[in-house]
């Protein structure tokens, strides 16, 4: 159930996708534009087998409560991250990729909640990252709830869940 006060889904959807893109471009000099989940399986299925993946959450609370999901290869991470940091991707070891993933989907709510909800207040919590592989990726691909950008010329899902407010829980 979704808060009056929250966004409807494909507009929610669509304002974090755009979110994603502006992180990109912004943070990490990356070129990015959002795209149909059709393309993000032409190019899962175009990577390498057997790739790993992060998936990264974002929990936040406040008038309405969520998570955004990232979902992003391992090699992508490390190349934002080396772009963030100013440093060459294969300087930085797993936990700091790890952890920069983690940044990326924080990086992300955090303005698409402040672009669409700018009077309102909230608290995310600590980004959580997990691995995961290519099949993960493919499956989270057929989620018509996902939406895909591409970054670098590489995918990215990004899945958005939105809860009943905090107050009504």
């Amino acid at each position: 159930m979704c808060s009056p006060r929250s966004p409807q889904r494909p507009d929610a959807l669509a304002a974090l996708g755009a979110a994603a893109v502006r992180v990109a471009e912004e943070s990490f000099f990356a070129f990015a534009e959002p795209c149909d989940l059709a393309r993000v399986a032409g190019l899962l299925r175009a990577r390498p087998g057997a790739e790993p993946w992060l998936l990264a959450a974002v929990a936040f609370t406040g008038p309405f409560e969520g998570v955004v999901r990232v979902a992003l290869p391992r090699a992508l991470a490390g190349e934002l991250g080396g772009a963030f940091c100013g440093v060459r991707p294969e300087t930085l070891d797993d936990a700091q990729i790890t952890d920069f993933a983690g940044e990326l989907a924080n990086m992300v709510c955090g303005l698409w909640l402040t672009q669409t909800h700018r009077t309102e207040r909230f608290a995310l919590a600590a980004p959580i990252v997990t691995p995961a592989d290519d099949e993960a990726a493919s499956a989270a691909a057929a989620d018509p709830a996902a939406l895909g950008v591409v970054l670098n010329e590489m995918p990215v899902l990004l899945t958005l869940v939105v809860n009943s407010p905090a107050a009504e829980s």
